[in-house]
């Protein structure tokens, strides 16, 4: 008599159970591919989104370059301490035997200067600039370094400034004559920090020139910018003279005691730029001379900003320029701000 039992099959046996996919796991599967495709098509959308805007748009160049300028300004510092002074407010130099400590004040080793790029006072000699120039110190973390990667609080000289004069960025031998105004920016790396090397009560001219010097790499944040004004303030609330009637501002000025050693409580940015189309129309005009675009006599009193900005927006439409400006006021959250003087 057979056996009414069957031998298990070897496929089985080898392979395990042939149970198929339920419901449940296909739905999960399902929503797991959905979920995937919906997040690809919404960064393929906002890809699109800013090569769209960037391409369209003749100043998009000109507004990151702004915002760069601002976020960096926000960071600025001068990591005040407190030092033994004289009766005069002079700190020790050197080893001096003959100082005689009298009081506590607010030092820094630290700088934050801006003032006019050009003109018998401004920043930067031996270069075709317009509008101001700024320099500070913020930590940026940048190192060309690899032992020092990682490190986000170093410490990174900083300056911006707007030149005019042919593409720097390239060998000389391989320049192309496309002589425009830009907007350029020195990052000097932790390790090559020289401001510690001309400490107060060195001038920060000193110290400015060092970073501009010859053959100094710097970056172009953007072209066809016409002007970049900085002009530090008092907070929103302080009615009292303002900081730098002239658009001077430095934190090494000794003769200056309540912005001794001190930043600003805010910095109002203004960016002056114009669209392709009028830079190459000047281009063909004016050749590898400047193109005097900012009427002379602007930007010499404070309290004039707003007038000679709107000044500046007649010139340019009146000579057809295609322009636009860009301003905001930066608070700077490392500021001590006091409407007394240092102590």
């Amino acid at each position: 008599m057979r056996s009414s039992i069957r031998p298990r099959s070897r496929c089985n046996s080898l392979f395990g159970s042939t149970r198929g996919i339920t419901l449940l796991e296909l739905l999960a599967t399902l929503a797991v591919t959905i979920f995937i495709m919906v997040a690809i098509a919404q960064f393929v959308t906002e890809v699109e989104h800013v090569w769209k805007s960037t391409s369209t748009d003749p100043f998009a160049e000109a507004d990151m370059a702004f915002e760069t300028v601002a976020q960096n300004l926000a960071t600025a510092t001068l990591e005040p301490y407190q030092d033994y002074a004289d009766h005069t407010g002079a700190f020790r130099t050197g080893s001096s035997t003959t100082f005689v400590p009298d009081h506590l004040a607010r030092r820094s080793d630290l700088d934050f200067v801006c003032a006019p790029s050009a003109g018998a006072h401004g920043l930067l000699t031996g270069r075709i600039t317009t509008g101001s120039a700024v320099f500070f110190l913020t930590p940026q973390g940048y190192t060309q370094t690899y032992a020092h990667t990682g490190m986000e609080r170093l410490l990174n000289a900083l300056g911006y400034f707007v030149e005019f004069g042919n593409e720097d960025t390239m060998p000389a031998f391989i320049q192309p004559g496309n002589p425009r105004w830009r907007l350029k920016q020195i990052l000097q790396p932790a390790e090559s920090l020289q401001i510690y090397a001309s400490v107060p009560p060195a001038t920060s001219l000193t110290w400015i020139q060092q970073m501009t010097q010859t053959g100094t790499p710097t970056s172009i944040l953007a072209e066809n910018i016409i002007a970049m004004i900085v002009l530090p303030e008092r907070s929103a609330n302080d009615s009292a003279p303002p900081l730098s009637p002239d658009f001077h501002y430095d934190s090494r000025d000794t003769t200056n005691p309540l912005t001794l050693h001190q930043l600003p409580s805010r910095i109002r940015l203004a960016l002056m730029a114009m669209d392709e189309p009028s830079a190459r129309i000047l281009a063909s005009r004016y050749g590898s001379s400047p193109p005097p675009l900012v009427p002379t006599g602007l930007f010499q009193q404070a309290n004039q900003l707003d007038v000679d900005l709107a000044t500046l927006d007649n010139s340019l439409t009146t000579q057809k320029i295609g322009h636009r400006l860009f301003q905001r006021d930066i608070l700077l959250t490392a500021a001590a701000w006091s409407n007394a003087s240092s102590p």
